[in-house]
């Protein structure tokens, strides 16, 4: 009775396993790729994101395939995108009204000791803005979470929702500049991200306080030079071009103008003077929702960095 049993048992388990299988192999790779990042699209929707996966997967073939390129791309959750949607969708439109930005600091040039590698990135954590248009609130709400793990040895999680909320100088999902919320902060103070959480979407403003501050912000761009070497403090907010950063995957990347339309948080540099950019469309994009940009002002990334101070 016992050996009837398990046999049977096993023969229901081969079935189970090969009619999975089956299932599985009847899948398209955009099928298989959409059941993994959650999307779901019927009718004429599915057959134009199937067209447009398939479209922008063989763009990512044909450049991993040429020798002397510098970075991957892979696939992601931008995969059923164009390329004019994905910058719609996930770039600042800049359309926000702009303060008085301030001078900028006087160009590093001498030196002392060669500035070191320095990454400040397990200081804060990889946040994913969804379809809000609000790097430029997680560009800065990161950048007050390390200066707060760097100078304070605290562990805090800062509002960004309240920034989009809030920052009467920006346009919520729609776009803001880093030195707007900078000055906020300094005005007002931030909440924790436990109690103003998240929610993708600008919705009216909860509380216009909070315990964390700064006293003040500065403008750290212009030169190379100056970038790292305020960098050795902390990690900075910089504003980038990245109208092509859509499905990097890892290496050093450079193809890109400087026309700012996005905000990140560069966490250090490495050996090569290379910058490290750490991004807010989780970790599933880039190298763990990171980015490497090649020195200098690659991407614009030294035309709006501003630092707390």
């Amino acid at each position: 009775m016992l050996r009837q049993i398990l046999a049977t048992a096993a023969i229901t388990l081969l079935l189970i396993t090969n009619n999975y299988q089956t299932s599985s192999q009847s899948q398209s790779e955009f099928e298989i790729w959409s059941q993994k990042h959650h999307k779901t699209y019927l009718g004429q929707e599915k057959i134009y994101r199937e067209g447009v996966y398939q479209t922008n997967k063989k763009m990512i073939e044909e450049h991993n395939i040429v020798e002397s390129r510098s970075y991957d791309m892979g696939e992601n959750q931008f995969m059923a995108l164009t390329k004019d949607e994905f910058i719609s969708l996930y770039l600042n439109q800049l359309d926000a009204p702009q303060m008085v930005q301030q001078q900028p600091q006087e160009p590093i040039l001498n030196i002392d000791e060669p500035l070191k590698e320095i990454d400040w990135s397990s200081y804060t954590t990889i946040k994913d803005q969804g379809l809000c248009g609000a790097g430029w609130a997680f560009s800065v709400s990161n950048s007050i979470e390390a200066w707060y793990g760097i100078r304070g040895r605290r562990s805090i999680i800062a509002s960004a929702q309240q920034l989009i909320d809030c920052d009467l100088y920006s346009k919520g999902c729609f776009g803001g500049y880093n030195y707007n919320a900078m000055h906020y902060i300094q005005q007002t103070g931030l909440m924790s991200g436990v109690y103003y959480p998240y929610v993708g979407q600008q919705e009216g403003c909860r509380y216009n306080t909070g315990e964390f501050r700064i006293n003040n912000y500065q403008f750290v761009g212009n030169q190379q030079s100056t970038l790292q070497h305020y960098l050795q403090n902390y990690p900075v907010s910089v504003g980038v071009d990245a109208s092509n950063w859509q499905f990097y995957k890892n290496g050093t990347f450079f193809d890109c103008g400087q026309t700012v339309n996005h905000y990140a948080l560069a966490v250090g540099f490495d050996f090569g003077y290379n910058w490290i950019v750490q991004n807010s469309w989780g970790y599933g994009w880039g190298e763990n929702g990171t980015i490497k940009l090649s020195p200098n002002n690659t991407c614009g990334i030294l035309s709006q960095a501003y630092q707390i101070v």
